[in-house]
């Protein structure tokens, strides 16, 4: 995996910087559109964003959260000291959930991945805030007994896994319109 800075933010600021650390899905690079405008968003708010790029080689075998664990911990480690942290991931990148429960850092789930039992008994205890975005058609998108304290769930109706209403191009910008905005709002409410 490699990191870099998003285009248009400051490699250099001063003191110490928030940073956001973008995690793709297995098959969704950060340039996406679910991951690209959040990244577009809190750049605008003064954030140092940092996206991570899958590499060649770069496989989870059978521990997809401590490879996830490993991306951001190299990611964060990368970028600047910071005074306020945050995770956006999409799908696969969820599984990135313990880590950030461990390391008390918020994050933005993009269709987390709500059928994995280690997420799943994450999101039960804890008790930081998060922001939860998922389709009400995404098969991955189970939230039956999970707690409020997990944060804010965002279910979008109709929307599959990419946030998305098949063979409807205007019905799911109007979907993905609807996220965007959820981040915008927990961006200026939490992470006051």
């Amino acid at each position: 995996m490699e990191t870099f800075l998003w285009p248009g933010c400051a490699s250099n600021p001063h003191g110490e910087p928030k940073v956001a650390v973008l995690v793709p899905g297995a098959g969704y690079k950060v340039e996406s559109p679910l991951l690209f405008w959040p990244a577009e968003q809190l750049k605008d708010h003064g954030w140092q964003v940092h996206g991570i790029r899958w590499t060649d080689g770069d496989e989870p075998g059978d521990d997809p959260h401590g490879f996830a664990a490993r991306a951001v911990e190299q990611a964060f480690a990368e970028a600047p000291r910071a005074v306020e942290r945050l995770i956006v991931a999409k799908s696969f990148g969820t599984f990135a959930i313990p880590w950030a429960e461990e390391a008390q850092v918020p994050g933005v789930w993009l269709t987390p991945v709500l059928t994995d039992e280690v997420i799943r008994r994450t999101l039960t205890d804890t008790r930081k805030r998060d922001l939860l975005i998922g389709g009400s058609k995404d098969k991955l998108w189970v939230t039956d007994g999970l707690s409020a304290t997990a944060g804010r769930f965002v279910e979008i109706p109709d929307a599959d896994h990419s946030l998305q209403v098949p063979n409807d191009w205007r019905a799911s910008l109007s979907v993905q319109v609807q996220a965007f905005t959820a981040v915008e709002s927990f961006l200026a409410g939490s992470m006051a």
